[in-house]
């Protein structure tokens, strides 16, 4: 999580001081990055947990889907049937929304939609995460001593 902040400080610094990006909302910017840092951060943790290094390939999966649907650099309009059908059901494609309207201005509803999206995502994969770590406080002896494979 403090890599992520920290990579939202880099890149807002760079995209402002060296690009001159100007946003209407800065404060909402940095908060919604922030915000997504923490539910993909929460995400990615549950995946981790709950499948071990199979959770990773899971997270590339999800996160593949996710930039193939969440128009940011083309309309989604654009993309095939199947990607327009995931495109309200994923994450990303309500911040890439949100930060439209937070850089260049305009109706705050869809911020507060991705703010209250990304929350549930954050929520739901914290959850998820104590379930998972719950389960698994017994240890057996397979997990203290794994089979060697040559």
């Amino acid at each position: 999580m403090a890599i992520g902040v920290a990579q939202v400080a880099v890149m807002m610094s760079t995209l402002h001081l060296t690009l001159g990006l100007d946003a209407v909302y800065w404060g909402g910017v940095i908060g919604l990055l922030v915000l997504t840092v923490a539910s993909y951060s929460a995400v990615v943790q549950w995946a981790t947990v709950q499948f071990g290094t199979a959770g990773r390939i899971v997270s590339l999966i999800l996160l593949m889907l996710q930039l193939t649907s969440a128009g940011g650099t083309y309309p989604i309009e654009t993309s095939p049937g199947f990607f327009q059908a995931i495109a309200p059901y994923l994450p990303m494609s309500h911040v890439v929304q949100a930060l439209r309207i937070l850089i260049s201005g305009g109706d705050m509803g869809a911020v507060w939609t991705a703010c209250g999206v990304l929350t549930a995502y954050l929520v739901g994969a914290l959850l998820l995460t104590w379930f998972a770590v719950s389960r698994k406080r017994a240890w057996t002896m397979k997990d203290l001593y794994p089979a060697l494979k040559v």
